[in-house]
């Protein structure tokens, strides 16, 4: 029973952080970003000029549904494709000036104020131990099959990216 009721609250949480975006999002309809699309632009200020099939198993989604939200940024005049030279065949995603440009609004993190310091850091403890669990929980219905994908987000995030700091994030994320 009490582990519905986290369930519900955490799922609850996350509907009040998209609520309190979307509030505080003044964008028009036309450069409304969506959190799919937000994904994409994130992970192209980190490494620009990706391919589509780099980028579909970076961020975990199928290359058709990368494909609807690459057709949707491109429309709004944040992302161009490319062939890559080497590949006519391999399509490059690369940000345009105005998807340099686009600011993510942060969202108002004065939210965990209410928490002291050392709850703070208990919370950020509990939330790695059920990334954690998520991730044993996943790997355990296929192993085979999440232990490739795994091996080929490793292999690349060590071929796109450098920084240490997003080495980390992605271990955190997809090695716990």
């Amino acid at each position: 029973m009490l582990n519905n009721k986290l369930y519900y609250k955490i799922q609850f949480i996350n509907e009040l952080f998209d609520k309190k975006i979307k509030m505080c999002t003044k964008q028009s309809s036309m450069n409304y970003i969506s959190r799919g699309q937000g994904r994409v632009i994130a992970m192209l200020k980190l490494k620009d000029g990706i391919s589509t099939s780099d980028l579909s198993k970076i961020l975990g989604i199928r290359v058709s549904s990368l494909n609807e939200i690459l057709n949707k940024l491109e429309k709004k005049n944040f992302i161009t494709k490319e062939s890559s030279c080497e590949d006519k065949r391999i399509l490059l995603i690369k940000l345009t000036q105005k998807g340099q440009e686009y600011e993510f609004k942060q969202l108002d993190e004065s939210v965990f104020d209410c928490l002291e310091c050392n709850e703070k850091d208990e919370l950020d403890s509990y939330l790695d131990k059920i990334i954690i669990e998520l991730n044993k929980n996943i790997r355990s219905s296929n192993p085979e099959k999440y232990d490739k994908l795994i091996r080929e987000r490793e292999e690349l995030f060590k071929k796109h990216f450098n920084s240490k700091q997003d080495y980390e994030w992605y271990k955190l994320l997809y090695t716990s």
